[in-house]
């Protein structure tokens, strides 16, 4: 698990769920050109969601947004991830298929151009973050 950083967003209260069960998790914005980025992208951090996603794996999933946040459908596992702003990511009943990574101590989610916008768009209204 990488924790916080530079350019990284800490979404406080977010809580992550693996099919229904809450799991300890933190979940940031991770801003490109900042602690390593090289495209903004969302990070969710907890060594349980490598039992669905090991570290280097990864490959294109769907993710849809619902009632608080967005969820992940991988093979056998949803991943909901609840945070009031990611409905500006995702507004609910709406849907993309992108890349989520699995990394050391969690996984990541690779959004599209239409999302990367709107994920730097928190981190300059909601966080004040210069870039």
């Amino acid at each position: 698990m990488s924790g916080p950083g530079l350019g990284k967003l800490l979404l406080e209260n977010a809580k992550v769920f693996i099919d229904n069960k809450e799991i300890e998790a933190d979940v940031y914005i991770h801003i490109k050109g900042f602690s390593l980025a090289r495209v903004t992208h969302l990070d969710i951090e907890s060594e349980e969601l490598n039992k669905i996603l090991k570290p280097k794996e990864g490959g294109f999933f769907s993710i849809r947004g619902i009632d608080g946040g967005i969820e992940i459908k991988f093979e056998k596992n949803r991943v909901k991830v609840l945070h009031e702003f990611l409905n500006e990511v995702l507004k609910e009943g709406e849907k993309t298929r992108t890349w989520v990574g699995g990394k050391e101590g969690g996984i990541y989610i690779g959004f599209k151009k239409e999302q990367i916008v709107k994920l730097e768009k928190i981190a300059r209204e909601k966080f004040n973050f210069k870039f």
